[in-house]
């Protein structure tokens, strides 16, 4: 499709586009979104609006543009969510959780580390597919090493030692860009933790396959009713207090806390914000959550489509990962307004 600008207004018109997905952003690189438009029966069709600019179904930012850059990218793969190979939906935790069934989470990213070479990469934190060159997951996990050259993501793995998968499915990824939400804010004594999402540009496009495909997002403002099992998968400490990766990728249903028995003072109190979602049990004896080297993973949600959407980013819990009324915390992905879903910069870095 075409686009024409319109500095002005920032009018935008799509023309001979049945189905786009664009990276809008701003000149002065205040904001990024990534989207998916559709436009009806094939033929060409028009799409203005004046600023504040808003396109309905994904987005992950929309606030304060000013002249409009618009970025044509393949399109926003249609079976998202779909995995080839059936998860199990057993409900253990990744803390003493349960091995996933290989393969069965193919969004799941190993985001690795070095800080110069021939320092071996080293699992870092989780992420999660969403596109062909896109990585979503936590701003946290980039303290300190926040440079692109220091990272790569890992797909289809099941095993951290991969040699461990016959055949392997296995494939690097060498990362360009790096984009934190500006207003992120992380705390290390969880008195303040705030926009802890980002966004990683990989190199070149993934090749999909049965072992590697994506996520859906959520629909803006989606929500999930409290006591949803949704699952957290990562390689994340298995035991608990200690940073001690997972052989194997593991995986664990946690229902959702609804934000009111949340935030009481008991809880997360003033830590939690609306743009979080909280998920674990009450119980001592079936106390489950993520743990350390799943940070920045996926909190996926099915939904009434039968696909698995990322609802939440692990973000943050309890010392020692399991804690009496402390569930674990995720960045939502579906927040809008004042949340996480405002601003995104420096993201020249990797365009230019």
């Amino acid at each position: 499709g075409s686009v024409r600008q319109e500095d002005s207004e920032n009018v935008i018109n799509l023309h001979n586009c049945s189905l786009c997905t664009l990276l809008i952003l701003t000149t002065d690189f205040e904001i990024s979104i990534l989207l998916e438009i559709n436009l009806q029966n094939n033929l060409c069709s028009t799409y203005t609006q004046k600023t504040p600019l808003f396109i309905p179904n994904y987005y992950f930012v929309i606030q304060k543009l000013h002249s409009v850059i618009i970025f044509h990218l393949p399109a926003w793969p249609g079976d998202c969510g779909c995995p080839a190979i059936e998860p199990s939906n057993a409900t253990l935790r990744v803390v003493n959780g349960v091995e996933a069934v290989p393969h069965s989470w193919p969004w799941q990213v190993s985001m690795q580390a070095s800080p110069m070479l021939p320092i071996p990469y080293m699992h870092g934190c989780g992420g999660s597919l969403i596109h062909e060159e896109w990585i979503l997951t936590a701003a946290h996990c980039f303290i300190p090493l926040n440079k692109p050259s220091y990272w790569r993501m890992c797909l289809g793995k099941h095993h951290m030692n991969s040699s461990m998968d016959v055949p392997s499915a296995e494939a690097c990824y060498k990362v360009d860009g790096i984009i934190r939400h500006e207003g992120f804010v992380y705390e290390q004594d969880k008195t303040d933790i705030t926009n802890d999402i980002a966004l990683v540009h990989l190199s070149e496009r993934v090749n999909m396959s049965s072992e590697i495909s994506p996520i859906c997002l959520p629909k803006p403002g989606a929500v999930m009713p409290a006591g949803t099992p949704c699952f957290v998968t990562g390689w994340g400490d298995e035991k608990g207090g200690k940073v001690n990766v997972s052989e194997q990728l593991n995986q664990a249903a946690l229902p959702i806390v609804d934000f009111a028995t949340c935030s009481k003072p008991a809880y997360w109190w003033d830590t939690l914000r609306p743009s979080m979602i909280c998920a674990g049990y009450e119980s001592p004896d079936e106390l489950k959550s993520a743990c350390q080297g799943d940070s920045g993973g996926p909190f996926a949600c099915e939904s009434a489509s039968a696909s698995w959407e990322v609802h939440g980013i692990v973000s943050f819990g309890p010392q020692g990962c399991i804690r009496d009324k402390k569930p674990s915390v995720f960045t939502r992905t579906s927040a809008g307004g004042g949340g996480q879903q405002r601003h995104f910069n420096n993201i020249s870095s990797f365009l230019h």
